[in-house]
């Protein structure tokens, strides 16, 4: 490649990257923003719906087709599932802290591997500065943490980029490069389809050809690559089809991507070209205006020396942002992956300030990021403790904290702004850091302090109310469902739901289920052909609220099962799962 990999520099910056002091700091971030507190948030989201596709897995012990109630839920491929259901089995646990582990572990190494990449060409404070950008920007707080399927996407859709191009860099064997990259191309594929290796061919090629180094599409060592890909790839689909079919393959693959590009319409697609950019922008925040350096064209000038890195990283992030960017459906999240390529630029606008010759707007913008962060930083100690005196205000409520937590909060949040206030000054490498890491850590500290208290407050109670539900109903009883059960109930009640159909209900055929559930939005109820009696409504929205848009109710038919069908009942839950694992 052009990035000089056989440069002794970036050979000796491979070996020692592990021993700096600037990622000692930044695990000691990563470690504090997604480790501490991680099971406190109730799940909210696809999070159960992602745990109990990996419980039906181990419970019906066949883990290539994801199901959800027994039934198929073609909505991506399983890599995830497997995932949450190995650190669960490992754990004994299912609950939400074994479930979020890989994400967050995920997070921590995509954190690595933007710092290693970016040690190959940037000084240890710009790498550091791009790898606590991706770890402490707004939208990674909330994605990193969660049972979903972001978060390890992120990571093999950005470390197969970063790893390719980075083991160039480095001077691996061509081979290995190929090699690693596809295989985590192919991985992030298996996570959630189609977007992985949509990204990683068309950044590699219209790398290649930019650079005139198209011959490498050629080689051996990239026909290597493919057969290791396919290989990986097969091992899943080959057994998959044989249960599913093609119709199967294409729902898991492309089923909801394919959604985003049917029935646009004008008025939507250039509303979404004008706010897709701000939402972005709003997402990657504190850390996203230092991209505005790169519109200046004596910005862009000075980085010659770093081109061939600033030209691949770029070349990444365009195509996957134009992908999110003109479909109306697009949102942040579907961008996401290609967020460790985006912050490596953040990193080196952030390197260009620790250089005397920086351009004076270099120069400004660091000095005007840092006074900003000061002062966001002090109104933000103030606005802490001001909230338990103001608790009378609904807005100031959601932010009142316990008296102590809110004065250690506020003093931390005054020191770590005295810190960013001293390292405005560029120029100086020990104080550019100092900046760097007092954001990351006002940012950190926000989030595992404040908000996550705020979202625990404004969380639905959906497991009290299940737990006081299975108190109502009797232990021997089989639970039935109407429809699809909403996954949150399903999660918390542990026991399998037995499915029924909607027609059978109505159609009054449904002798078996003397308790039955259903998922039902407003407060109205559906015309059911027997007298019943509803047991609860249990709430299963996000946030609490009276009343609730969505709940799942749970009702009683009041003419009992005739004795001659309880053994058809035991029946059909024994045939519906042998055994699940227990919490």
């Amino acid at each position: 490649m052009h990035a000089s990999p056989e440069s002794e520099s970036a050979r000796r910056t491979y070996f020692r990257w592990r021993f700096e002091v600037e990622l000692l700091l930044l695990i000691a971030i990563v470690a504090s923003a997604y480790f501490f507190r991680a099971a406190e948030l109730p799940l909210r989201g696809e999070e159960p719906t992602r745990i109990q596709i990996a419980r039906e897995m181990v419970r019906s012990g066949d883990p290539l087709v994801p199901r959800e109630q027994g039934e198929l839920f073609l909505s991506r491929p399983p890599l995830q599932n497997w995932l949450i259901a190995v650190s669960c089995q490992l754990s004994g646990d299912w609950s939400a802290a074994p479930a979020r582990l890989p994400s967050i572990i995920a997070t921590f190494l995509t954190t690595l591997v933007v710092y290693w990449y970016s040690r190959s060409f940037l000084s240890a404070t710009g790498s550091l500065a791009a790898a606590a950008a991706f770890a402490t920007m707004g939208e990674m707080f909330q994605t990193g943490r969660l049972a979903e399927t972001e978060a390890v996407f992120i990571f093999f859709v950005g470390a197969s980029l970063l790893v390719w191009h980075g083991g160039f860099v480095y001077g691996w064997s061509e081979l290995a490069a190929w090699i690693t990259g596809y295989a985590l191309m192919t991985l992030g594929a298996l996570t959630k389809g189609p977007q992985a290796p949509v990204y990683f061919l068309s950044s590699i090629t219209v790398y290649l050809l930019v650079t005139r180094q198209w011959r490498r599409l050629f080689t051996r060592a990239h026909l290597a690559g493919i057969a290791v890909s396919l290989l990986i790839a097969s091992a899943w689909l080959i057994p998959f089809y044989g249960e599913v079919g093609w119709k199967g393959i294409h729902d898991v693959w492309v089923g909801d991507s394919a959604i985003r590009f049917r029935d646009w319409k004008i008025k939507e697609v250039l509303n979404h070209l004008l706010v897709f950019p701000l939402e972005v922008f709003g997402c990657t925040m504190p850390w996203s205006p230092f991209l505005l350096l790169y519109l200046n064209r004596r910005v862009r000038g000075s980085w010659r020396e770093i081109r061939p890195q600033i030209l691949f990283v770029s070349i990444c992030v365009i195509p996957g942002f134009l992908s999110c960017w003109i479909p109306p459906g697009g949102v942040s999240r579907y961008f996401s992956p290609l967020y460790p390529c985006l912050v490596v630029l953040i990193g080196a606008a952030v390197d260009r300030c620790t250089q005397v010759d920086a351009p004076g707007i270099v120069a400004k913008c660091w000095n005007g990021f840092a006074y900003i962060s000061s002062a966001v930083m002090a109104i933000a100690a103030a606005a802490v403790l001001a909230a338990p005196v103001l608790k009378s205000w609904p807005l100031a409520s959601r932010f009142a904290e316990p008296p102590v937590v809110a004065i250690c909060y506020a003093a931390a949040s005054i020191g770590l702004a005295f810190l960013a206030l001293r390292a405005r000054q560029p120029g100086d490498a020990s104080r550019v850091r100092l900046g760097v890491m007092a954001v990351g850590a006002f940012m950190t500290l926000t989030f595992v302090v404040v908000l996550i208290d705020v979202r625990i407050r404004r969380s639905e109670h959906t497991r009290e109310s299940v737990a006081h539900l299975k108190e109502l109903l009797p232990a021997s009883e089989t639970l039935y469902s109407f429809g699809h059960v909403d996954s949150l109930f399903a999660y918390y009640y542990e026991k399998p739901i037995v499915p029924l159909s909607w027609t059978a209900a109505r159609a009054n055929r449904v002798d078996d289920a003397d308790y039955f559930c259903f998922f039902n939005e407003g407060t109205g109820r559906p015309a059911l052909p027997f007298d019943w009696q509803e047991i609860a409504a249990v709430s299963v929205d996000r946030n609490h609220q009276e009343p609730p848009d969505t709940v799942v109710v749970v009702g009683r038919r009041t003419v009992p099962l005739h004795p001659r069908n309880s053994a058809s009942a035991a029946a059909s839950a024994l045939n519906f799962a042998r055994s699940a694992p227990s919490r």
